[in-house]
C-alpha cells in the first residue's frame, strides 16, 4: 500500500530541493570574483558586479557601499562628533571621493576549511603628510575665547581638516602596497561573505595616515 504523503511534507521537499537548487556554492574560481565584486560596491559605488554575482537588488549591493561608509566615517570619529550636520555631510562626499580613487588588487583564493582566504593588495594614500601637524599649528594660533567646549573645538579642528585634505583630491599619492588578507566563511545563515573585521581592516591600511 502506498503511504499518501501530507501537504506539508510535500511542501517542505519541495522547499528543500528548491533550496539546493538555487544555492550557489561558491568555488575557487568564485572567490577572487566575488572579493572583486565586494570592493567595487564597497569603495567604488559600482554594483553592477555584486548584482550579477548575487543575483540581487541594488538597494541589498548599496548597503555594502552604506555600511563601508559608516564604518569609515566612525572610525574617523566624525559621525559619533557634534560636528554640525551639514560637515558631516561634506565629510561623507569627501571620503566617497577618496575611496573612488584607492587602489586594490584582488590576488588568487586559496581554500580554508569552509571557505576561502584571498589576498588583496592596497596602496596606501600618501598625500596626507603634514596635515596632524598643520591642525596643530591652526589650534594653537586660534583665539582661545572662540573655542570654550569640546564641540566648538571638535567643528574647527573638522573644519580645518576637510580643508586641508579636499585641495589634495586633484593629485593624489600613494605609498608602498601592502598586503591583506581577507576571509570569507559562512556567517550566521550559512552564506559565505566577507567580515566587516576584514574589510575595516583593509580601509587602516589604505588610510593610515589618517587614522
Amino acid at each position: 500500500m502506498k503511504r499518501k504523503l501530507s501537504l506539508i511534507t510535500i511542501v517542505s521537499i519541495c522547499c528543500s530541493l528548491l533550496a539546493v537548487g538555487c544555492g550557489k556554492k561558491m568555488t575557487l574560481e568564485d572567490a577572487p570574483v566575488y572579493v572583486q565584486a565586494v570592493l567595487d560596491a564597497r569603495y567604488k559605488a559600482d554594483y553592477s558586479a555584486y548584482m550579477e554575482y548575487k543575483k540581487c537588488e541594488e538597494y541589498e549591493a548599496s548597503l555594502i557601499h552604506e555600511n563601508g561608509m559608516n564604518a569609515l566615517l566612525s572610525t574617523m570619529k566624525v559621525g559619533g562628533t557634534s560636528v554640525t550636520a551639514e560637515l558631516k555631510d561634506q565629510y561623507r562626499q569627501l571620503f566617497t571621493e577618496l575611496n573612488a580613487l584607492c587602489r586594490i588588487t584582488v590576488g588568487d583564493a586559496k581554500e580554508d576549511g569552509d571557505g576561502f582566504t584571498v589576498e588583496v593588495s592596497a596602496e596606501p594614500f600618501a598625500m596626507f603628510d603634514g596635515i596632524s601637524q598643520s591642525l596643530i599649528d591652526a589650534l594653537g594660533a586660534e583665539d582661545p575665547a572662540t573655542l570654550t567646549n569640546s564641540e566648538q573645538v571638535n567643528q574647527f579642528l573638522y573644519e580645518k581638516m576637510y580643508q586641508l585634505i579636499t585641495p589634495r583630491l586633484s593629485s593624489p599619492k600613494y605609498g608602498d602596497p601592502e598586503t591583506v588578507t581577507l576571509h570569507i566563511q559562512p556567517n550566521g545563515d550559512k552564506v559565505q561573505t566577507i567580515s566587516e573585521e576584514d574589510l575595516n581592516a583593509l580601509d587602516a591600511v589604505i588610510y593610515a595616515a589618517l587614522l
